[in-house]
């Protein structure tokens, strides 16, 4: 039979899913669902402004089987520089493209329901899609592939529909920046700590019109911790992260057996715990050093608190050189920094709460004026499409307080076991106490980041979730999470290649408790693994069967690991996996 398969996204994880179900299986009936207008998903057209960048540099984001350089005339400077939207975008057509996928996808095709449907004569369940259109698709296969937060994020604070001037999240920004040009805007609010905070302001400060810059941050121990990086130096920090060497000094739960870890972490030789603890505070002092957070008074407003950087690489802000928002900041003619909370909205801006510094003093509210408001306030899961009772069984993210009490229960008795096992495998980790969730949800809770346990062990084939893990590593990630999952849409990984339900929410339990102390607050409700992820890689590659070390020597711990090295593994576990089955 062709089985009819549906992908959710026609981003990074969609497009490898597609051209992986090609390969494994070239007679299957392909649909691609986006509700964009062309593919990249944060890569877009649409979503595209000047200035934007991408964190990861040119030669490391790209797939094993399409390179984004020409290597022959490469110098390594160029490998590792700035790597603007445009050019991402322009790499993800081509690979659509190269691959035939084009064809196959259906553009402004929002999903808003994904149930069950028993397709009867004694075939397996499969899946209903429900479009905004109203159209229904039904299908056989259901690859998730739509990233772990692409709903924008606005926070609920009294009479924000009262603003009259122009207002916009992030997100929209690509289709709507141009509005931003209006010589009428002469002050714009942007709100948010983040990455796409730190974009917004450099596009604000090219636009003609000078317009002048109020950035409201809430107050946290992490401030806005900010990497400086320089593409035209001789060794590239993004680059040396993707190293063995360099990831090993990060306790990683896919790794507790090896040489390094045994060195580095399990707190059973002195010298390696000593030289783990260096390690973190000399990048910590390097990071905050060049970031030249003391060079003015808006500048230490924005500093972390926190000495050691450990906890918040992924609020990590990645600038280049070039890029003027620092140098602007210092100066404080252009832009005007205000840390506090968000107190209610007005017709002309935003009111903000400013802590008091003292116990008994009274709070400090103080009234922002903007002519557009720009909202870089996150995400939201992507999985609101499935309802409650399948996003329990899926084990997606929830509302805290509308999780069932069974479920709660079973899932907190588990990470309880797992945080203090955890603690005795990480011993240096006990000085991180638990954080309460950033977001107030549930995490994912799936198997290698990739399949529902209860999918795994009623020996379901029918749905798989692509790329839903947060990492340095986005494109390879995409691409071996989609051979994964269409491993086992397809067969190539059946049930007894997996450990019984049991076994694998304890490991899911283990897996989050060590995000949750790895990584603070945010590791608590989100899928981190920014550091560790070649050994997520090694965890995938084995399940399959692959050949999980893939440069030999010296180079295997010193050398950058690139989605190159996986050349041909697709390939590979295909033959081998065929031969197996």
């Amino acid at each position: 039979m062709v089985p009819k398969v549906v992908i959710i996204g026609a981003g990074w994880a969609g497009l490898s899913a597609a051209r992986t179900y090609t390969l494994v299986n070239p007679d299957a009936d392909i649909t691609i669902l986006d509700d964009d207008t062309s593919v990249g998903g944060v890569w877009s057209a649409s979503r595209l402004y000047p200035g934007l960048v991408a964190d990861s540099p040119r030669g490391l984001f790209e797939y094993s089987d399409m390179s984004m350089l020409d290597e022959d005339t490469l110098d390594k400077k160029e490998m590792y520089g700035p790597l603007k939207g445009k050019e991402t975008n322009h790499y993800l057509q081509r690979y659509a493209e190269k691959w035939d996928l084009v064809r196959r996808i259906r553009f402004q095709s929002k999903v808003i329901k994904a149930e069950r449907h028993a397709q009867g004569d004694g075939l397996p369940t499969g899946w209903r899609i429900t479009l905004a259109s109203g159209d229904i698709l039904d299908c056989d296969k259901l690859i998730v592939a739509s990233g772990l937060y692409s709903e924008p994020s606005t926070p609920a604070i009294p009479d924000i529909n009262s603003f009259v001037g122009f207002s916009v999240h992030s997100k929209l920004l690509g289709q709507h920046h141009h509005r931003l040009l209006n010589p009428n805007i002469k002050s714009i609010t942007v709100i948010g700590g983040g990455k796409s905070a730190v974009e917004t302001i450099n596009l604000c400060l090219h636009l003609p019109n000078k317009p002048h810059i109020d950035w409201i941050i809430r107050g946290s121990d992490y401030g806005v911790p900010i990497i400086m990086n320089d593409p035209t130096s001789r060794f590239s920090l993004l680059a040396l992260g993707t190293s063995r060497l360099f990831s090993s000094f990060s306790p990683s739960i896919y790794d507790t057996e090896s040489w390094m870890y045994r060195w580095f972490h399990s707190g059973h030789n002195w010298l390696g715990t000593w030289l783990t603890t260096c390690f973190w505070k000399l990048l910590s002092l390097s990071i905050r050093r060049g970031t030249e957070y003391d060079k003015s008074e808006q500048g230490r407003m924005i500093k972390p608190k926190v000495q050691d950087l450990f906890q918040s690489l992924p609020h990590v802000c990645l600038i280049h050189n070039g890029n003027p928002v620092l140098d602007e900041l210092h100066k404080g003619e252009q832009i005007t920094v205000h840390v506090g909370e968000l107190d209610h909205a007005t017709s002309s801006g935003v009111v903000i709460i400013k802590r008091p510094s003292s116990f008994n003093a009274p709070e400090d509210k103080q009234k922002i004026n903007a002519d557009a408001l720009v909202w870089c306030t996150g995400f939201k899961a992507s999985t609101s499409f499935f309802s409650p009772s399948e996003t329990v069984t899926l084990g997606l993210p929830m509302p805290l307080d509308a999780e069932p009490v069974a479920n709660k229960n079973h899932w907190n008795d588990l990470l309880s076991v797992a945080d203090t096992e955890l603690l005795t495998v990480f011993p240096a980790l006990r000085k991180f106490p638990l954080q309460a969730p950033k977001e107030r949800t549930t995490n994912y809770r799936l198997y290698r980041q990739v399949l529902s346990p209860s999918s795994i062990s009623a020996n379901d084939h029918s749905i798989v979730f692509v790329g839903f893990v947060s990492n340095a590593q986005t494109a390879f990630a995409s691409e071996l999470t989609g051979l994964y999952g269409v491993a086992w849409l397809e067969g190539l990984l059946t049930q007894s290649d997996f450990p019984s339900q049991e076994d694998m929410d304890m490991d899911i339990a283990r897996t989050h408790a060590w995000m949750a102390r790895r990584y603070g607050a945010k590791g608590h409700s989100s899928p981190e693994v920014p550091i560790e992820i070649q050994t997520y890689f090694d965890v995938l590659v084995n399940d399959l069967g692959g050949k999980v070390h893939r440069k030999g020597g010296w180079g295997e711990y010193l050398g950058v690991y690139r989605a190159k090295d996986y050349s041909g593994l697709l390939e590979d576990v295909v033959e081998r996996r065929k031969k197996m089955v």
